[in-house]
C-alpha cells in the first residue's frame, strides 16, 4: 500500500467527517491487516449509520489469473486499511457485453459507492459508466483508459473519478526501444513481437506504435512481424514454434506479457535456441523475475497490479468520501521504483514481484 496517500486520504476525511465504517467484511478479508496510522485508525471509526456502507465494485476483464487477482487484493487491502467495504468482484470473462451488463445491474443495484475498473473495451463501457456517476457512483479505470482514446492516460468523461492506467502505446515503444539496443553490434538483427490480443482496443494501439518504432529504428534492426500471443502459455509457445520455423535465425523476441513469454521461451528451448536468441517481456511476475535473474530473459519492463489496484480504491473512496485524493489521474508505471521501470539481471536483486503469472 502506498502508506503517504492513504494517510493523506485519510487525514482528509477525518477533517471532513464523512467516514465510512463498516468493516470490509467478507470480500476483503484476504487483505492483509493494516499497519495503522493514527490518522488511517481515526478514519476508520463510523460517525454515522447513514455512512456505514460504502460498497465497492471491481469489475476484472478476467479474473482467472494473478494479475487480475492481485489488483482485485489491492482493492481490498485499501478497503480494509480505510475501513469501508463491502468489497465485490466481477470477472467480465474477457467478454466486453457481459462486462457492460455487470455494469449496468451493479449500477441499479444501488449496493455500491464506487466502482474500480478494467476495461475489457474502453469505448464499450463508456456510456454505463456514465451512466453509473449520474448516480453518484465514483467511477476509478485501472490497467488501461475507459473512453474513446486508449492512448491517453487522463478522465475521458464527465464525472470520472480516476485513472490508475499504462498507455500500451507508450510501453510498446519502451519495448521497442528495449529490442532496438539489443541489436546493437549485430548486422540485419532479426525482431519478432508477440502482441497481447488484437481484439482489444487497447493491445491494437500497442501493435501499431512497436511497428512505429521498428520503422525508425536502423537500418540494422529488421522488423519481422507479429502475432498475438493472447496472454496465454501455450498460445506463446505456438506461435514462437511457427516464426522459428519462418526465420530461424531469429536475435531478439519481445513480448507483450509474461504469460506468453514463458511459452516463448519454451519453444527457444525445444529448439536449441536458448539463449541464443535475446527474450524482452512485460509484466515483472515472479516466474519472470526468477527468469531475469538466471539470464535467460534479457529483461522486463514491470506492472505492479496489487498497487494500482490499492491507487484506485484510494481515489474512489476518497471521492465517495468527499475528500479529494492526492491524484486523480496516476501513469501505472510510475508505481515501480525501479528506475526506468525494467527489470534486469543487475537490478533484480531485491525486487518482489506481485504477481506469479
Amino acid at each position: 500500500m502506498n502508506r503517504r496517500i492513504t494517510a493523506r486520504i485519510a487525514a482528509g476525511l477525518l477533517a471532513a467527517l464523512t467516514l465510512a465504517g463498516c468493516g470490509s467484511g467478507g470480500s476483503a478479508g484476504e487483505a492483509p491487516a493494516s499497519s495503522a496510522s493514527n490518522a488511517s485508525a481515526a478514519a476508520s471509526t463510523p460517525t454515522s449509520t447513514a455512512s456505514q456502507e460504502l460498497g465497492i465494485a471491481v469489475f476484472l476483464s478476467v479474473s482467472a489469473n494473478s494479475y487480475e487477482q492481485a489488483q482485485a487484493d489491492g482493492v481490498k487491502a485499501a478497503a480494509q486499511e480505510l475501513g469501508v467495504g463491502p468489497v465485490k468482484v466481477f470477472d467480465g470473462g474477457f467478454d466486453s457485453t457481459k462486462q457492460v451488463g455487470q455494469i449496468q445491474d451493479a449500477t441499479t443495484s444501488g449496493r455500491f459507492k464506487a466502482f474500480v475498473i478494467e476495461p475489457i473495451d474502453g469505448s464499450a463501457v463508456l456510456a454505463p459508466l456514465k451512466a453509473a456517476t449520474e448516480k453518484g457512483i465514483q467511477v476509478v479505470c485501472i490497467t488501461t483508459a475507459c473512453g474513446p482514446d486508449p492512448t491517453k492516460i487522463d478522465l475521458q468523461f464527465e464525472g470520472q473519478a480516476g485513472v490508475v492506467a499504462s498507455s500500451y502505446p507508450k510501453v510498446a515503444e519502451q519495448l521497442a526501444q528495449r529490442a532496438i539496443d539489443a541489436c546493437s553490434g549485430i548486422t540485419d538483427c532479426k525482431v519478432f513481437y508477440a502482441n497481447g490480443d488484437s481484439t482489444f482496443t487497447s493491445d491494437r494501439a500497442a501493435k501499431d506504435s512497436f511497428a512505429a518504432a521498428m520503422k525508425a529504428a536502423p537500418a540494422t534492426v529488421k522488423y519481422v512481424g507479429s502475432q498475438d500471443g493472447k496472454y496465454d502459455t501455450a498460445t506463446g509457445r505456438t506461435i514462437a514454434q511457427a516464426e522459428l520455423q519462418r526465420e530461424p535465425d531469429l536475435d531478439v523476441i519481445v513480448s507483450f506479457a509474461d504469460q506468453q513469454t514463458l511459452g516463448i521461451a519454451q519453444a527457444l528451448d525445444a529448439a536449441g535456441k536458448a539463449g541464443k536468441v535475446k527474450l524482452i517481456s512485460f509484466g515483472g511476475s515472479s516466474k519472470a523475475v526468477t527468469e531475469v535473474q538466471s539470464g535467460a530473459w534479457l529483461g522486463t519492463l514491470v506492472t505492479l497490479p496489487r498497487s494500482i489496484g490499492e491507487a484506485a480504491a484510494e481515489i474512489a473512496i476518497a471521492k465517495a468520501q468527499g475528500a479529494t485524493p492526492p491524484a486523480a489521474v496516476i501513469d501505472a508505471g510510475t508505481l515501480s521504483t525501479l528506475e526506468g521501470g525494467f527489470l534486469t539481471k543487475d537490478n533484480a536483486a531485491g525486487f518482489t514481484a506481485q504477481w506469479s503469472s
